[in-house]
């Protein structure tokens, strides 16, 4: 029965990629929400962000924040949709990829590299943080789509398309400028394309990219491109030796695919009457569009001696699949396209389930809760209540602290405090040193008091919370929370100065 569903599927590739959306969306929101009683620290940061409904903060475009706020604001539930929004954002690419590999090749061949992403690190374990990395991703699937039909293709929808999805990325993180680069590369690079730069098509998509990227044009001026001094700041604590083994890292995170690839036997003998391999030009695009910009991050790394993370490749090995097909095209025949499309199934329910029992009961081991054990909805009444005691029930306006600490407490209300960020007015232009006067705020952290905070926790008394994860043994460490009361209605001078410095990142 298994079988006979499979060959139905498989008759129609389209089908087949509804069938692996569904799958992918399933097992990825699951895992989380299942296993999860706190969520990814990248969430809380944007429920921080969000609910001020600002363009963009110190360190990235708010894009992220705006849509889970949103999505807040739409179910009234914060937490577990994240999930479901995480994997859209995934599956999304997944289509994009797969027109894309239409057009290049033919509808199976785009299937199987569709399929192999699912043995991509960045598209399984990391995807329940939802954040600006895999917000990028099918804004970076779109522009590569776009731009290979634009160039290939009449009429100046394609164009217009190309620069909604440019400037889309944009929004979503800065770093999608590296992809823009590689672009223009291919503009100029092939010969079909440039003549393109005669035609209006072109300058429609510079025109729509600048108008859809002008709002974060405008912030970054009025707000000295804080997010650049931040880059630098992040880049500054990553050490040199991440860059020299920064691509030799991608070929690891890829090492599930390439596991999935040896199964399906796709490095094995040709097939007997195989398919015909992708022109030399469709193979440029997709060497150049999957392939460069990783490359070009990695030249900016060593020509600047400073740090890369591997996570920032998020991103941009959405082509991987379509590249491994394309360069072993000669392998593929129905028996490997039903033994791949199996195996990215199997895959995705492997790899989900390590999450949930990692995330579920791998502080059993350890002994130490990772972040997404602890228990949010006790922390956030507990100290929602012991404010509301002390305050003699005054509402709660502001929450100072790092956005794990801060955001915990509040994430589930329909109306959430405002976050000082780590205390520091300069990094939370939503709030100024009048409101924490007039309206107070709770003070929160775990661990060691962070230096932006001491000023505001000066002289006042310090109160400790433990709390335990859920369903931990006693050999799991327990969860000490600290907090400071800064009760409304104080006068403006009794409150110290907050420093203007910028945390050092996580």
């Amino acid at each position: 029965m298994t079988s006979s569903i499979l060959a139905r599927l498989l008759e129609r590739p389209e089908r087949a990629l509804w069938a692996l959306i569904a799958a992918q969306i399933a097992f990825w929101s699951l895992a989380p929400a299942l296993s999860h009683s706190a969520p990814p620290l990248d969430v809380t940061d944007q429920y921080a962000t969000g609910r001020e409904w600002v363009v963009a903060i110190f360190k990235h475009p708010n894009f992220p924040g705006l849509v889970q706020e949103a999505v807040r604001v739409l179910t009234g539930i914060a937490g577990w949709p994240t999930y479901v929004v995480s994997q859209i954002f995934v599956v999304t690419t997944f289509a994009a990829v797969y027109a894309l590999g239409k057009d290049l090749m033919d509808a199976q061949r785009a299937l199987v590299g569709t399929a192999l992403l699912a043995g991509v690190y960045f598209f399984s374990w990391p995807t329940p943080e939802f954040n600006h990395n895999v917000a990028q991703m099918p804004f970076w699937a779109l522009t590569s789509l776009a731009l290979w039909r634009a160039t290939n293709r009449q009429g100046i929808w394609w164009w217009v398309v190309l620069g909604l999805a440019a400037g889309a990325s944009m929004w979503a993180k800065y770093s999608s400028a590296i992809l823009l680069v590689v672009a223009g590369i291919w503009m100029l690079w092939d010969g079909e394309a440039r003549k393109r730069l005669l035609t209006p098509g072109p300058w429609i998509t510079a025109i729509v990219a600048a108008a859809v990227f002008a709002p974060q044009l405008l912030w970054l001026i009025d707000h000295d491109f804080q997010p650049m001094t931040y880059a630098a700041r992040r880049s500054s604590t990553v050490a040199f030796t991440d860059t020299l083994t920064f691509l030799p890292a991608q070929l690891v995170y890829h090492a599930p695919m390439f596991v999935l690839m040896l199964c399906a036997g796709l490095f094995g003998r040709a097939a007997e009457q195989p398919a015909p391999p992708p022109e030399r030009r469709a193979l440029n695009f997709l060497l150049l569009m999957g392939l460069g910009p990783a490359i070009i991050l990695t030249g900016i790394g060593l020509v600047s001696m400073s740090g890369l993370r591997t996570a920032w490749a998020a991103p941009m090995f959405n082509l991987s699949g379509l590249i491994a097909v394309a360069l072993l095209s000669t392998r593929i025949d129905p028996r490997r396209v039903k033994a791949t499309f199996m195996g990215a199934g199997l895959t995705l329910a492997l790899i989900s389930g390590l999450y949930f029992a990692h995330m579920r009961y791998g502080y059993e081991i350890t002994g130490k809760p990772l972040r997404g054990n602890w228990p949010q909805t006790e922390i956030s009444e507990t100290l929602k209540r012991a404010w509301a005691e002390q305050t003699n029930g005054a509402p709660l306006h502001i929450i100072a602290g790092d956005t794990w600490n801060a955001t915990l407490v509040t994430m589930s209300d329909g109306a959430p405090p405002h976050i000082l960020i780590n205390g520091d007015f300069s990094i939370s232009p939503w709030l100024q040193p009048n409101d924490l006067a007039r309206h107070g705020a709770l003070v929160v952290w775990s661990d060691r008091v962070p230096d932006t905070l001491a000023p505001l926790i000066a002289n006042r008394p310090q109160h400790d919370l433990e709390f335990r994860p859920p369903n931990a043994s006693t050999r799991v460490r327990s969860i000490v929370m600290h907090y400071v009361i800064i009760a409304p209605g104080g006068p403006a001078n009794a409150l110290p100065d907050a420093p203007s410095v910028v945390s050092e990142p996580r």
